[in-house]
């Protein structure tokens, strides 16, 4: 054993390298910790085991919160320790707290890459050639063989949307398993639907929903402003529709876009000034 594998620990200058980046090639375990925080040091000896024992697999990085706390406010990290997994630049799983090993394993071992990871990639690729209807059969049967495995069943989504069956997609993301309630990936896919749907309408163009449909293929353009100036335009102009409609659009947006993005505080001031 070695000390290679042992946490490292990412600041500001580092932390896009060491975890951002990395993370595209094998899931990151983030530890967000603090020197005053008894949990926090109490599960430290577990994290440095883990780190070795998954080497090659997983890294595993420690982010002291008061020394690095815009890296602690750019993920929201309000509680000590915050464990997260990066994977592909982003969140995509988190628990609070000191975790027992069983459960901190549970964590890890729905991200590391397993045989049917390999399976997953193969259908991915064959719906990009074109063979939509296999991979979705594919994608199906591993996500009911391994339902703790989320990757399969984001794929699925992502392959339904891309093929345009947009209600199938929909569909799926409704009916997710319970143990993916919550989960980033599948809240920022169920967030982007919610935008492709009423973007692929065909409605009359100067009508109430015409008008939604068209920001909506704004925002997909990424004209964000003009989508999000539009929707509130239409709080004035067609206010029963809206009222029904915009919020539900522009919350999704939010999701999109992150609730720390300075265009977000704005228009969901905004937003709230006109509902209320």
């Amino acid at each position: 054993m070695t000390d290679t594998a042992l946490p490292h620990c990412a600041t500001t200058a580092d932390f896009d390298s060491t975890v951002l980046a990395a993370s595209a090639e094998r899931p990151v375990l983030v530890d967000f910790w603090a020197e005053w925080c008894a949990p926090c040091r109490a599960i430290a000896p577990l994290l440095a085991r883990l780190a070795v024992e998954y080497a090659g697999r997983l890294d595993v990085v420690k982010v002291d919160a008061d020394a690095e706390p815009a890296i602690a406010a750019r993920y929201s990290v309000r509680s000590l320790p915050t464990l997260a997994v990066f994977r592909g630049g982003g969140v995509i799983d988190a628990v609070l707290g000191a975790q027992p090993e069983a459960a901190l394993r549970s964590l890890i071992e729905r991200h590391v890459e397993r045989p049917g990871d390999r399976e997953r990639e193969q259908a991915m690729a064959a719906a990009v050639a074109g063979e939509v209807d296999s991979a979705v059969t594919t994608l199906t049967r591993l996500a009911a063989a391994e339902p703790d495995r989320p990757q399969h069943y984001l794929a699925l989504v992502d392959v339904l949307t891309a093929a345009g069956r947009l209600e199938a997609a929909a569909n799926a993301i409704t009916h997710a398993p319970l143990i993916f309630e919550g989960n980033a990936g599948l809240e920022r896919r169920r967030a982007r639907l919610a935008i492709e749907v009423p973007a692929a309408m065909q409605v009359e163009p100067d009508s109430a929903e015409g008008i939604a449909a068209a920001a909506a293929r704004d925002f997909l353009a990424g004209h964000t402003a003009l989508a999000l100036d539009s929707w509130l335009a239409l709080m004035a102009s067609h206010p029963t529709y809206a009222r029904r409609v915009i919020p539900a659009l522009m919350k999704a947006v939010f999701c999109l876009l992150g609730e720390h993005d300075e265009e977000v505080v704005g228009y969901r001031r905004r937003l709230a000034s006109l509902m209320h």
